[in-house]
């Protein structure tokens, strides 16, 4: 009985994310489909990208729990997920050539950090083309428009070789990289490094980020995902960025938060050092004992 109740509540937990991802999704969808969104504003480009960031990680934590729903509906679940991320996928596309051509003819110069940004846009026109490959068949999914992929790919690199590194900034490039956000290389960042102009920093509400220590190795509890996901949103940082400061990619980051893979030592540390310092806090326990940290 107790096995029985157990698994209708993570058929519940999965069925309330399934609901929670299509709502986002359709409204995605019809918000940037009409074009009443878009603005020739970096934040608003950025606000934009953190939303569809979130969208997909809430995807990859449905897909995790598919194995709890019953064969038959299993295999329909998993093609509707597929078909609901492409549509994501097509207004992602088509909103950045959007976006990058409505600041370009502003003439406003883009803000401190942008290059980066936009370098991670081009990344992200590779893994999708590497999503179509693996699951386009499969899932009877329409290309991407050639012409659109090479228009938004061209658009980036034009941008991207007028944009300065940040490594030219000095100081602001410490401003943008979360505060004491460790990375094997980088100098360790000082809090009182201020915050460029045009990438504000909101306060992040305070959170608690479970880790079990289990066998030497580290586990995050559920929930976790969205401590670090509301510290990533503090500093205009997405959750990909954030995967790739710890040297990830953002699937396995997800699977790190969801507690489903243990993370190393170093990348708890980090974690711990970037949820601390807006904030939040770190909880490392062992068995069913708490363990200072």
């Amino acid at each position: 009985m107790a096995i029985t109740n157990e698994s209708e509540k993570l058929r519940r937990e999965a069925n309330r994310l399934l609901a929670r991802v299509e709502q986002q999704g359709v409204a995605l969808v019809a918000r940037y489909q009409s074009g009443r969104a878009f603005s020739a504003r970096y934040q608003d480009f950025r606000r934009f990208i953190e939303q569809v960031d979130q969208f997909q990680v809430f995807v990859d934590l449905v897909e995790e729990r598919l194995p709890q729903f019953e064969d038959s509906k299993r295999a329909a679940l998993e093609k509707h997920l597929a078909q609901l991320r492409w549509r994501v996928v097509i207004i992602e596309v088509d909103a950045t050539q959007v976006f990058v051509v409505r600041i370009v003819e502003s003439g406003k110069p883009w803000p401190l950090g942008s290059r980066q940004f936009l370098e991670r846009r081009l990344n992200r026109l590779t893994e999708i083309a590497e999503y179509f490959d693996r699951c386009g068949e499969r899932f009877e999914l329409p290309p991407l428009a050639e012409t659109l992929v090479d228009a938004v790919s061209g658009l980036l690199k034009a941008e991207i070789a007028r944009t300065p590194a940040l490594e030219d900034f000095g100081i602001h490039h410490e401003a943008f990289i979360p505060p004491r956000l460790r990375i094997e290389g980088r100098a360790r960042i000082s809090r009182r490094a201020a915050a460029p102009a045009g990438l504000p920093v909101r306060a992040a509400p305070a959170r608690r980020f479970r880790v079990r220590e289990m066998a030497g190795r580290f586990y995050a509890e559920r929930g976790s995902i969205v401590a670090v996901s509301e510290a990533c949103r503090a500093v205009n940082m997405s959750l990909d960025e954030l995967a790739q400061q710890l040297g990830l990619s953002r699937p396995a980051l997800v699977l790190i938060l969801n507690g489903t893979d243990p993370m190393q030592r170093n990348q708890l540390d980090q974690l711990r050092s970037f949820i601390g310092n807006l904030g939040g806090d770190v909880a490392v326990e062992a068995g069913d004992l708490p363990v200072a940290y």
